[in-house]
């Protein structure tokens, strides 16, 4: 009927589109390429008719190599096909079923001290030789390992503890502690010869405290305790030095090749230097400001250099608490600061074990696939919840204290910062010049990305524009934060409305395989991107080494930019589609992260669309179909699948190096 044959043409032409616009295919139109795709058949018409339309007519060459072995069955395809789902056409595939989602709360495990805690309540603390009468006492469960996990487990995730205990009546009132909190304490070993810890806490009329721990069996834990099944299914570690250095770096060791988040908090502060290893091990250091000044030996004025000096040892990330004041994430690229809730701020009542909470709320966050940054907001407010009632684990609240169990759960992070996907400052610097050098001229009119790596191209340019280097550059933005940043450093921008060339696109991304096929979308910026791109002739990636990959769809989800409207059901039915676990990203906006945050609202796009990211369990075997599948979904605006052309220039990746070196992808 007309109604089928004008379906089948609309296939055709995206068909025709896919390899036209995607692979760019070849130039030239021989007679002997152009036979085939020239004949008298009405199909062959038909694409050569719009071929030429498109003004694309040089698709003649590329196919003639395709011939019937793809654009036969494909037609045949579409001639039939009912529904909307493009299937697989080059050879016959076994049918595809849901990809298989990993459990949504991973474990939690930490390798740390358990003790009984003597807390006495003063007015003061006594000063050398004065003896205080105390108001209060308490016995409590403590020591930093298990007060960790007992406010990760109290919050929901399930907790695996490596510990030893004495042989006596607080051994045995420590495991029934911990299997009356749901922790699994099958890896806690009782010793003959120590007892159980007790960490001696006095409490003041402020809620501050002072401690002083006797380890007992803590400090005979030792590196063979930590088996290496106990991570099996976890993402997070926890580590601290109530127990041997050595059981710490072997934990680290063994979870790090697991690729599990490593996070090691020095705390007590140490009395001696660490062995480097450990700042290598570390994914996260966590550290208060006493500590801070005692591993950095010296007086801290600048919270962001003193980490920063700890970053240069090789840590991933320093995680600094600041009581009142929140918390200070730094990473090489830059801080983040996270305060306390003004709901939250009064006198504190009793502190003690309020960083474990802080630590224990983290992880929970992290292994029920939050990321880093968006879990601070939740760890603050447990801590900041947890010093409004005395004792350490029987201040910590739960889910529903909170109203945690009202909100919805937090999507699965995009990347997971604990793998080898650890960035290169170096390596981005070293791309992003040269790029600048080798594709900005004076005159040109450049396509500015989004994302820290172009950040350093931004500084470069403007940086060429004052010493005279480089002569009027404009710039076209493809996110309102990039064109906060142009405007910052005083780069013009080209108008809206402007049909002016655009002679190259410099942009990062979140994931390259080895084919040049690129994955974007982790600020949200999928649809400028690609508006960007078509306008550019010219488009370059930069990158550092960490962003390589095999296949896409695993180390970074696909984001997909979809209308607001009937979200939820655009969700379903990408899920459906693709087989991949959809997620809706949670956020601020317009400038949130990938993830989620505490808040529970969607993330906005610069063009007032949500975000739906699809994890999958195996890289994409074919990008090429899964772009087209995910174009032809009703609801989804835009998606951040790049697939490379056929043009061995197009685009063009370079991937900077940790030790300065650039190599461009070919």
């Amino acid at each position: 009927t007309r109604a089928q044959q004008s379906r089948c043409e609309h296939l055709w032409l995206q068909a025709l589109h896919r390899l036209v616009s995607y692979r760019t295919l070849a130039s030239s139109q021989s007679k002997k390429s152009s036979r085939w795709a020239t004949g008298t058949g009405s199909v062959a018409n038909f694409i050569y008719k719009h071929a030429v339309d498109a003004q694309q007519a040089t698709c003649c060459r590329q196919i003639a190599a395709h011939q019937r072995t793809q654009l036969q069955p494909l037609w045949e395809l579409s001639r039939c096909r009912q529904s909307s789902r493009i299937r697989r056409h080059s050879q016959k595939q076994p049918k595809r079923s849901r990809t298989p989602v990993a459990p949504h709360k991973m474990a939690v495990v930490v390798v740390g001290s358990a003790n009984v805690d003597l807390v006495v309540n003063s007015p003061r603390f006594p000063k050398p030789g004065e003896t205080l009468i105390g108001s209060r006492f308490e016995q409590l469960f403590g020591g930093k390992g298990a007060n960790q996990a007992a406010a990760a487990a109290l919050l929901g995730s399930p907790v695996r503890v490596v510990m030893r205990v004495g042989r006596d009546d607080l051994g045995q009132a420590t495991r029934k502690n911990f299997e009356r909190l749901g922790i699994d304490a099958n890896r806690v070993v009782d010793t003959r010869d120590a007892a159980t810890g007790v960490a001696l806490i006095t409490v003041d009329s402020n809620g501050e405290n002072t401690i002083v721990v006797a380890s007992g069996a803590n400090a005979k834990l030792t590196p063979e305790d930590v088996a290496e099944t106990v991570f099996d299914g976890a993402s997070v570690i926890l580590t601290q030095l109530e127990v041997p250095v050595s059981t710490n770096i072997a934990a680290l060791r063994k979870a790090k090749a697991r690729k599990v988040l490593t996070v090691f908090n020095a705390a007590p502060a140490p009395t001696s230097p660490l062995p480097d290893e450990i700042w290598k091990l570390c994914d996260v250091l966590c550290v208060n400001e006493p500590e801070l000044q005692l591993l950095t030996g010296r007086k801290v004025e600048n919270d962001s250099e003193a980490c920063g000096e700890l970053l240069k040892r090789g840590v991933g990330a320093v995680l600094l608490t600041r009581g009142r004041r929140g918390c200070l994430l730094v990473r090489e690229q830059g801080s983040i600061s996270c305060s306390v809730p003004e709901a939250l701020q009064s006198t504190p009542v009793d502190t003690t074990g309020a960083g474990d909470a802080f630590l224990g709320a983290l992880a929970h966050l992290v292994a029920s696939g939050s990321t880093l940054e968006a879990a601070l907001p939740g760890a603050v407010e447990v801590a900041s919840t947890s010093v409004r009632r005395r004792g350490a684990q029987a201040s910590y609240p739960t889910a529903a204290d909170l109203g945690w169990a009202k909100r919805p759960p937090a999507p699965p992070s995009p990347t997971r910062f604990g793998d080898s996907r650890r960035p290169s400052v170096a390596g981005a610097l070293a791309a992003a010049t040269e790029a600048v050098d080798k594709f900005v001229a004076s005159g040109s009119v450049v396509g500015i990305g989004c994302g820290s790596t172009v950040d350093h191209c931004v500084q470069l340019i403007a940086e060429r524009l004052a010493s005279g280097a480089l002569r009027d550059v404009t710039a076209m933005a493809t996110s309102e934060a990039t064109e906060r940043r142009l405007r910052e450093f005083g780069i013009p921008l080209l108008p809206p409305d402007s049909d002016k060339a655009v002679d190259v696109a410099l942009t990062g991304c979140d994931g390259v395989s080895s084919s040049k096929d690129v994955v974007k979308g982790g600020k949200g910026a999928m649809l400028r991107e690609k508006l960007v791109r078509a306008a550019a002739s010219r488009w370059v990636v930069i990158c550092d080494e960490c962003k390589r990959s095999e296949g896409l769809g695993v180390d970074f989800p696909v984001p997909v930019e979809v209308a607001p409207a009937f979200h939820q059901r655009t969700l379903r039915r990408l899920a459906k589609l693709t087989g991949a676990d959809a997620r809706l990203r949670l956020g601020l906006a317009p400038a949130g992260r990938p993830g989620s945050d505490m808040s529970g609202k969607p993330f906005v796009t610069d063009n007032g669309n949500y975000v739906v990211d699809l994890f999958f369990s195996e890289p994409l075997g074919d990008v090429w179909l899964m772009a087209s599948q995910l174009d032809a979904c009703p609801g989804a605006v835009e998606h951040g699948l790049f697939p490379a052309s056929m043009r061995p220039d197009d685009p063009v990746v370079l991937v900077g190096g940790s030790d300065g070196g650039v190599e461009r992808m070919e």
